[in-house]
Order: structure tokens, then sequence, then C-alpha cells
């Protein structure tokens, strides 16, 4: 069985859980894998610093909130990765699931529901990142995987105690809402991703 079908029979297929609740902002981000000399990647984007972006600046997946023209969450995913990082997403991108909605802990960005979808992209896709993307880096799993490179700290929100998982790789730093899904999707593959 190959890591793709592994994955696959672990998370739900697209489409699964589609209502996060009404006076939400819905979202989607796209976790890419992909295999490049016999290892695994995961890609991030930098973020570019707008003032009026309040994700400004983040270390992030691609992805953003859902347009009209979305008749899906994952058209919605597709259709920010491919503007950000320049690519045919429907041609290069095989999607092998989705993971539950999440909330920002940021209290700006408290009224987004963020859907994550993960794909597996081609080695030789060529991307081209647009202005929103200051930096584009492809991070081996291994090296998220390493309890080395990885942390949890807890922080107080409104009187509750949240955990934030960071990630840390040369200078970047990897936490907030993105930490968290990766933090879920490593809780649901470590154990086939291991064997990769």
């Amino acid at each position: 069985m190959s890591i793709r079908e592994e994955i696959k029979k672990i998370l739900d297929p697209p489409g699964t859980d589609s209502d996060p609740g009404e006076g939400l902002l819905h979202s989607a981000v796209l976790l890419m894998l992909s295999e490049r000399e016999g290892s695994h990647g995961i890609w991030f984007i930098r973020r570019t610093e707008y003032r009026k972006d309040i994700f400004s600046g983040h270390v992030a997946f691609p992805g953003g909130k859902k347009k009209q023209s979305d008749a899906t969450l994952l058209d919605t995913a597709f259709r920010e990765a491919g503007e950000e990082l320049g690519f045919d997403t429907l041609k290069e991108v095989e999607i092998l699931g989705e993971m539950d909605f999440m909330r920002p802990y940021t209290p700006s960005a408290r009224r987004y529901a963020v859907k994550p979808f993960v794909g597996m992209v081609g080695s030789e896709v060529d991307f081209a990142p647009n202005y929103e993307v200051s930096e584009f880096f492809r991070v081996p799993v291994s090296h998220l995987l390493d309890p080395r490179n990885r942390n949890t700290r807890q922080r107080e929100r409104d009187g509750t105690v949240l955990n934030d998982y960071v990630f840390t790789y040369r200078n970047h730093i990897i936490w907030g809402l993105t930490g968290r899904v990766l933090n879920e999707f490593f809780g649901k593959t470590s154990t086939c991703l291991v064997k990769y």
C-alpha cells in the first residue's frame, strides 16, 4: 500500500464535514505533501506583511476565505492555492482527504472557520508565488516529527488555558492555527508517515 492510499484510509473524504455553523467566515487551506529524493515534505508559505491582514507575516498553508463563486470549500482551497502559488491545482494536486474545521484562537480571527484539506503534489511542479507570498518553502516530514523541533506551549484566552503547538525549521516558527493543523494531521498519520 502506498502512502497516498494509507492517508486516504485515515482521513475523511472531501465533503464529509461541510457546515461549521452560522455566522462564521468559511475558509479553507491546503496542506500539500510532496516526495523528493525519497523523502516526504510539507510546503508552507510566509504571508506578505500587510497592516490590514490579521495573518500578516505568518507561516501558513496556502488558503483563504470562500467566495460566492466557490461551489465548495475544496474549490476555495484549490483556487486560493492556485492564485498564491501560480500553478494548476486541479491538474497537479491529488486530494487525500480533509480534516475537521478549526477556529483560530486570535481574537481578531475568531469568526473564521477553517477547513484543512490534505493533498499530494508532484515533485516536478513549477510554482510561481504571487505578491501575497513572501516566502515559499518545503520542510521534511522527518524534521517536523522530530521532538527536538516541536514544542507545546500553553497560553490563556478569556480564562481558558489553550495548547499552542510550535514547530521550528531554520529561521521559521510554525505556530497558531497552522501548528494546530500540523499537530492534528500528525496525530492521525504519523504511524504511516514514519514508514515512508
